[in-house]
């Protein structure tokens, strides 16, 4: 070191005296640090020093004050830089730079680079960087090329701070996701980090993390996919992120002498923090189940006639599943997902309908009608014609592909009714049968010749509507019957 004190410096430092007074009675600790020694650098054949020197605490430091007395066994204190007010913003961050870099090499040209490089940001005190480089002997101009490296490198990635940005995204049900960016306030410009430089701490709520956690340690610029909890369609997710140690910022510490001493840049570890918070509402990415109730519009007509369904429309909860209906973000409000019900009316059947829980697969289909429900409530099909005689019932499904992923159809899920539901049945009867034409040809009895009457006719006839009524489906004979005979007793 040199051991004149140049005008500029001796007006600097009696001009920031009653400011470094202050400071060092305000510094966090009350006990006395010193540098013991030279730490990593060159001694010229003259006895200057050019590298990084060691204090009593282990830490290792560069000169800011060319010129000024080597700090070697020297009482010092630290104080925050910004306390002391030396340093524009700009050279803070340069300064930082170079110490957080650099100041703790063991490298003999990194460590004398590092000095001359923090010389060129806080003064030269009137010499050229060659007039320093050379205390390096041989290693010189390769001292003084890796300096100016530095000091170029400082100006560009040196930075004021860090900044920390979240953003939870619940567009893409089924897809949500967390991501935390970095951006730094480089000098040259704000510059956002490449994905996984860093790692801190995010924390959501109302939302997991794939493992069920809500809480996990992730890399910067990467996206976790995250499942929102809350079983309204419509759901909130907020979300927090800390990444603390950070090797950005201005912040520097400077261990001032308590006497006519050099401070020193003091190497610390990367201490800045970024921290940031945000959320998201969209659509619940849980699925939910529609369920159809329903009753026919007749449970007895006659054939031709057009008889329709009744549908109830509503949600099965369960676990794992919405209570409610579920809905499709549409700007920012939300509409409800659209599900057609398929409706097919089966037969006729000649015998007795037997409940099962699906229809048989050859069963006769009369036709097949839709209607597309949005959410719980009545609903009623189109019209389905009765053919003919026999036993007829409704069945309905629902089927997601109807509707279609992008409509919400991955978040429906699908439903059938059983087969033969008594609500759902419709019996026609068949017409009762004409009495025999008379037969001109048939012999008459003697007795009733003169009278015209055909008696076997008669009889006959009679045969004929008993027959038609014993004809009729199964389960309805014994009132068809019933009738029949009495229509007899009262000839």
């Amino acid at each position: 070191m040199t051991h004149r004190i140049s005008s500029f410096v001796t007006a600097f430092a009696l001009g920031a005296l009653l400011i470094l007074f202050a400071a060092l009675h305000g510094a966090t600790s009350a006990s006395a640090l010193s540098s013991n020694g030279h730490g990593v650098g060159y001694t010229s054949s003259s006895g200057w020093y050019l590298g990084s020197y060691s204090l009593d605490d282990g830490s290792r430091a560069f000169c800011l004050q060319a010129g000024r007395p080597s700090p070697i066994g020297h009482e010092s204190d630290y104080v925050d830089g910004a306390a002391l007010g030396w340093y524009t913003p700009d050279q803070s961050a340069q300064l930082a730079y170079i110490s957080r870099t650099w100041a703790a090499t063991d490298d003999r040209v990194t460590a004398a680079a590092g000095q001359l490089a923090t010389w060129m940001v806080s003064g030269m005190n009137g010499q050229s960087p060659e007039f320093y480089a050379a205390r390096a002997g041989a290693d010189g101009d390769a001292v003084l090329a890796r300096a100016r490296s530095m000091a170029a490198e400082a100006a560009r990635e040196g930075s004021r701070d860090a900044t920390a940005t979240i953003t939870v995204d619940l567009a893409q049900p089924g897809a949500a996701t967390v991501l935390v960016d970095l951006t730094v306030d480089k000098i040259s410009g704000p510059s956002l980090l490449a994905p996984a430089e860093h790692t801190g701490r995010i924390e959501l709520v109302d939302a997991a993390f794939a493992d069920g956690s809500t809480s996990t340690i992730a890399p910067n610029g990467t996206a976790l996919p995250i499942t929102p909890t809350g079983t309204d369609p419509t759901v909130t997710v907020s979300a927090t992120s800390a990444f603390d140690g950070l090797p950005y910022g201005d912040s520097i510490r400077v261990a001032v002498a308590r006497d006519d001493a050099q401070a020193l840049l003091v190497a610390i570890p990367a201490t800045t923090s970024a921290r940031a918070e945000g959320g998201d509402t969209g659509v619940s990415p849980l699925p939910f189940q529609p369920r159809v109730s329903t009753v026919t519009s007749a449970a007895e007509a006659t054939a031709g006639a057009t008889i329709s369904d009744h549908l109830t429309v509503d949600v099965e909860p369960g676990d794992g599943r919405l209570d409610t209906w579920g809905v499709l973000a549409d700007g920012d409000a939300v509409t409800p997902i659209e599900a057609i019900v398929e409706s097919t009316l089966l037969g006729p059947f000649a015998t007795e309908i037997t409940p099962a829980p699906t229809a048989p697969d050859d069963a006769p289909v009369v036709c097949t009608v839709e209607v597309t429900v949005t959410g719980p409530g009545e609903y009623e099909t189109p019209g389905c014609v009765l053919p003919g005689p026999g036993a007829y019932v409704w069945v309905e499904k629902i089927d997601p592909a109807r509707t279609g992923d992008d409509l919400g159809g991955d978040r429906m899920l699908p439903w059938r009714s059983p087969f033969g539901v008594a609500s759902e049945i419709t019996l026609v009867a068949a017409p009762p049968a004409s009495p025999a034409p008379p037969n001109d040809a048939t012999p008459k009895p003697a007795s009733l010749a003169s009278t015209g009457t055909d008696v076997n006719g008669a009889v006959l006839a009679g045969a004929g509507v008993l027959g038609a009524g014993t004809a009729l489906l199964g389960f309805s004979r014994g009132r068809r019957l019933k009738k029949h005979r009495a229509a007899r007793a009262d000839r």
